[in-house]
């Protein structure tokens, strides 16, 4: 009768030890909660957070664009150069669907585009800084915690706008060399 208390203090133990270790990151929650701690580490442009929240072997797909990358060194690459484009990056969540381990988010992609960073990426310069809102429909496949998949399906017309407004005020390098 004795040996029941002293299990019952060693998981105790073992439990709080595990929880309170700085070191151990526990994957637990909905996949709700996989897809928000997502949103804080992009809404604070933390390209580490962000690649912390998929699995090691993630697939992100952008059906619009055609993009298609795999794995965290694959998403490092395009999350890094996604936040070199920004000043400032956040998500405006409209509405949200939860069904076994799919989430479903409708919201906006909202934020200021660095204009000579753009510029220096398509060899032009006098891009202007740039707001913009982008409506954004993206589904999540969450495994063990953690986002296995995401397929983005963002509003390509608006994306084309903007796309327009910032190359409107730009010039060519080569013009301003000549």
């Amino acid at each position: 009768m004795d040996r029941f208390p002293i299990r019952s203090f060693a998981a105790l133990t073992l439990v709080l030890a595990i929880t309170l270790s700085p070191g151990i990151v526990l994957a637990s929650g909905t996949p709700g909660d996989a897809v928000d701690r997502l949103f804080a580490a992009y809404r604070s442009a933390s390209v580490g957070q962000m690649i912390s929240s998929y699995t090691s072997d993630a697939v992100f797909e952008d059906v619009n664009q055609r993009h298609h990358f795999q794995g965290t060194e694959q998403l490092a690459l395009l999350l890094g150069g996604l936040v070199a484009m920004h000043h400032e990056m956040g998500l405006r969540e409209k509405r949200r669907v939860v069904f076994g381990d799919t989430v479903v988010v409708e919201y906006e992609y909202v934020g200021v585009l660095n204009g000579e960073a753009l510029g220096q990426s398509i060899g032009k310069q006098g891009c202007p800084d740039l707001d913009y809102k982008i409506s954004t429909t993206s589904w999540y496949e969450v495994k063990d915690g953690k986002i296995a998949r995401q397929r983005d399906f963002i509003d390509w017309a608006t994306f084309l706008e903007l796309r327009q407004t910032m190359l409107a005020a730009a010039t060519d390098v080569v013009d301003q060399e000549k």
